[in-house]
């Protein structure tokens, strides 16, 4: 099974409302570069899930006008969320490969428990990642690629 895991495009400063924060155009920009350089890879996703944030939705929505697919919010993929709680509800899925669209810290710690790799895949804004496995459990996948921005 794949899951592919993308941080948020570049967003604007921080002003008051985390939640409310939007894309940048350099942020939107990136996404779709990303999107366009792994779009054969892309290709595969059968379903987009994104964090309720503003940023996440924004992105995800990028990727979803590639691929056809529409934008399910998932709470659990706010940054600060518990990965074993996310990696329990993966378990459950039969629907791979699926695109995750979240924040740091959760990204990293999601790409880098599963493949059991301390923090040695870092996940900057716009970086997709594909991770392969058969169970969906830290240090049980494989790190596929790992795209970052230009």
């Amino acid at each position: 099974m794949q899951l592919f895991i993308l941080r948020h495009g570049k967003a604007e400063p921080m002003l008051g409302n985390d939640a409310a924060r939007s894309l940048t155009e350099r942020g939107r920009k990136q996404v779709a570069q990303v999107c366009k350089k792994r779009s054969k890879e892309l290709s595969a996703v059968h379903a987009i899930w994104a964090s309720p944030f503003v940023r996440t939705q924004q992105t995800a929505d990028i990727v979803s006008a590639h691929l056809g697919l529409p934008v399910v919010t998932e709470p659990l993929l706010i940054g600060d969320s518990n990965p074993q709680q996310l990696l329990d509800l993966l378990q459950e899925q039969d629907n791979f490969p699926i695109l995750l669209v979240s924040h740091q810290p959760l990204v990293g710690s999601l790409l880098n428990g599963l493949c059991g790799s301390g923090n040695e895949h870092p996940m900057g804004t716009s970086s997709l990642a594909c991770v392969s496995a058969e169970v969906w459990a830290n240090g049980c996948a494989e790190l596929d690629w790992l795209q970052h921005a230009e």
